[in-house]
């Protein structure tokens, strides 16, 4: 292993959306800081590096990203270009890693960044008695001992845990053929057509499930009759074309006026268009608040195998090689039946920023 010292103002461990989002503001402010940037993955961008292909921002561009450059690119050429109102405008994955590379590589070129990609901070060790941080190649040939000047900033602590990256958290039988997102449209990218003979059953409540659900049918083209959907939980959308400005201050201010009632709050806003819910007869017991548009929520809504007796606890394959889907003590199994490869279960069911650090 090799050894190599560095000096810096700032040390940031992690490239995702707000480590860049701070980096932006901190030169732009400050243009003579030097930062040492450090990120286990290859490029910038967090968990958008890992995410589905089909990914896209559920909210405007204008409203994410970086405030010295915009996401949605020139208006005039949205405008005359792609005929697009910019603030319509929800920019895919691969835009959002440009978004994020080309800051990257511009501060850089500029001298202000000294980037370490495939690179993983010593957390065990941060702010050793010499004042020293430590951070290390991921193959091991390179250790790092950084001298910061100001601050350390832990630009990770708000991961964003998805289902590429973190297995179901309840025990699958070998042979029950379980997929992430990004399986699945390897699947649609690689079939010659025989997805449309799977059974697919989604499990999750979240923006990624319903992702899923709206990909299955507009770009798989399968038909919502073999589509199965579990819903441990009906959540609040709030709803992109809606009469509401969709914002996310619409929430808190609703629960202002409506002295802290959460149901009085979500009420008022879905009486007012800014909110929807997958189901009307179903009152959701969650604020979460994915952003969805007219059409996904049709296409949510022709799914009408839907399955509510809360989390999955298991996924097991019967005497029969049948499949049963636990859901806890005091619920009955969900019978799928034979043959179990049949069936394609959709794993959404990571936490998403609900990770679990302090």
């Amino acid at each position: 292993m090799v050894s190599k010292r560095l000096v810096c103002d700032y040390l940031v461990v992690g490239s995702g959306a707000a480590s860049l989002a701070f980096i932006d503001t901190l030169l732009t402010e400050l243009p003579q800081a030097k930062v040492v940037l450090v990120d286990r993955r290859a490029r910038p961008g967090g968990h958008w590096v890992d995410d589905y292909d089909f990914v896209r921002l559920h909210q405007p561009s204008i409203l994410y990203g970086l405030a010295s450059r915009q996401l949605e690119g020139n208006w005039l050429k949205l405008l005359l270009g792609r005929f697009q109102l910019p603030w319509r405008h929800r920019a895919t994955k691969a835009e959002i890693l440009a978004h994020f590379s080309e800051f990257v590589d511009d501060k850089v070129a500029s001298g202000q960044v000294v980037y370490f990609p495939g690179c993983s901070y010593d957390f065990g060790g941060k702010g050793n008695s010499s004042g020293e941080h430590h951070f290390a190649s991921l193959d091991g040939k390179l250790q790092y001992a950084v001298k910061v000047k100001d601050k350390l900033v832990d630009g990770v602590r708000g991961e964003c845990k998805i289902p590429s990256l973190c297995p179901p958290e309840f025990p699958v039988d070998d042979g029950v053929p379980l997929v992430t997102p990004n399986q699945m449209h390897d699947m649609h990218r690689e079939s010659s057509g025989a997805a449309k003979t799977k059974h697919f059953v989604v499990l999750g409540c979240g923006k990624t499930a319903m992702d899923a659900i709206v990909f299955l049918q507009s770009e798989m083209g399968i038909n919502p009759d073999r589509i199965s959907w579990v819903i441990p939980n009906d959540v609040w959308m709030l709803y992109r074309d809606g009469k509401g400005d969709g914002g996310p201050w619409s929430y808190p201010r609703a629960l202002l006026k409506a002295g802290g009632d959460i149901n009085a709050a979500c009420a008022s806003m879905e009486s007012r268009g800014e909110l929807i819910r997958v189901d009307e007869t179903i009152k959701p017991t969650r604020v979460r608040f994915p952003v969805v548009g007219r059409s996904e929520i049709v296409l949510m809504r022709k799914i009408k195998d839907t399955v509510r007796r809360g989390r999955v606890s298991s996924i097991s394959l019967g005497s029969n090689r049948d499949i049963l889907v636990g859901f806890g003590p005091g619920e009955r199994d969900w019978v799928l039946p034979a043959p179990a490869d049949g069936h394609v279960f959709v794993h959404c069911t990571s936490p998403g920023p609900f990770n679990g650090y302090p």
